[in-house]
């Protein structure tokens, strides 16, 4: 039997066409993506204010100065993100 011959349309695994993504889904992604952001940005600002640079490995040392360096931008583009799709599943809701 081939596969055509054994799959049920109602089964899943068939060549049945997707169905396209909506706004709202992306949205939601977005918001997702953009609260885990903002936590792993906070969580990350407490590590950087317990942690003292001098005292750990020098192969670690470059990273914290980058996270030091960039934590800021990314806590605000975190920020953005997560009110941008909220703001659009929303709209999208309404």
């Amino acid at each position: 039997m081939s596969h055509d011959e054994t799959c049920d349309d109602a089964t899943a695994g068939c060549d049945a066409g997707m169905e396209p993504t909506t706004l709202a889904q992306l949205a939601g992604t977005m918001a997702g993506l953009g609260a885990v952001g903002v936590a792993t940005g906070a969580l990350n600002l407490v590590a950087l204010r317990v942690v003292r640079v001098d005292e750990v490995p020098g192969c670690v040392q470059p990273r914290i100065r980058w996270w030091s360096a960039h934590n800021p931008a990314f806590l605000v583009i975190s920020a953005v993100l997560t009110v941008v799709g909220l703001a659009t599943l929303l709209a999208t809701s309404l």
